[in-house]
């Protein structure tokens, strides 16, 4: 802000608080205002919930499919080896992950390219890490790999 915007800031009466400085992911943005004399008025917002759109990764399991894999991102993909599940049978595996707390929440979906329908859910979670369970619900025996997307809200 310069100072002819500080000044109609004050002249205005538009206290506001201080944005903090010991936040490290702070986007400056800049909102319209009718009641400012230059008709603008200085934000900032707390990009923190937006890292889980820009840190992503992926990761390929490299044995069998209750390999451990670890992948230390907020959101991401992971490949399992080729499952073969028949139907009523699961796969459990855990993933490193140092972004995770035992409290977090942790979203999951399959995606499975062959005749079947995976089922994925999280099996535990601890400080970091998670379990993932890859079910198969269907009469259909399963027979490839599962790509399993993971995306950490909290």
């Amino acid at each position: 802000m310069d100072i002819l915007n500080f000044i109609s800031w004050i002249k205005s009466s538009n206290y506001r608080a201080t944005i903090p400085t010991d936040v490290p992911s702070l986007l400056v943005i800049g909102a319209k205002d009718p009641k400012r004399d230059d008709a603008w008025l200085s934000l900032a917002l707390n990009a923190d919930g937006l890292k889980p759109l820009y840190n992503k990764g992926t990761v390929t399991q490299i044995s069998g499919p209750s390999t451990a894999v670890t992948l230390n991102t907020a959101s991401g993909v992971i490949t399992t080896v080729s499952q073969s599940l028949t139907q009523g049978n699961k796969n459990i595996f855990p993933v490193n992950n140092s972004l995770v707390t035992a409290s977090s929440v942790i979203l999951v979906s399959a995606q499975y390219p062959t005749a079947g329908a995976p089922l994925v859910y999280i099996d535990s979670i601890s400080a970091g890490s998670f379990q993932i369970t890859i079910a198969n619900p269907m009469a259909t025996a399963m027979n490839g790999v599962v790509k399993v997307h993971f995306f950490i809200v909290a």
